[in-house]
């Protein structure tokens, strides 16, 4: 695992005609603020990616399909640094 990622589950509330998803409370452990929401939809087998980040906070919310994620850690003193690690999620949260 890369240090400072978090994996959290999507709290589902279902019933007969469907169900809710929680994706980010204000009083849930991983929330640090609010800055920005935006959606975002990828083709199918298309690939978006490659931003690189010193320091940030995303929340990640896949409602519907699934998506592969990847990492990839060049902090200069972490023990990781210079691997990457796949996820894949459907219908979760990640944050970080």
């Amino acid at each position: 695992m890369i240090e400072g990622v978090r994996i959290t589950p999507l709290r589902q509330i279902p019933d007969e005609r469907g169900k809710i998803m929680h994706m980010l409370r204000s009083d849930a452990p991983g929330f640090s603020g609010f800055g920005e929401i935006y959606f975002s939809c990828v083709y199918p087998n298309a690939i978006k990616g490659w931003h690189i980040h010193k320091k940030m906070v995303l929340n990640y919310a896949v409602p519907f399909g699934n998506i592969k994620f990847v990492l990839y850690d060049d902090r200069a003193g972490s023990l990781p640094r210079g691997k990457s690690r796949k996820f894949s999620w459907g219908r979760t949260t990640i944050a970080w």
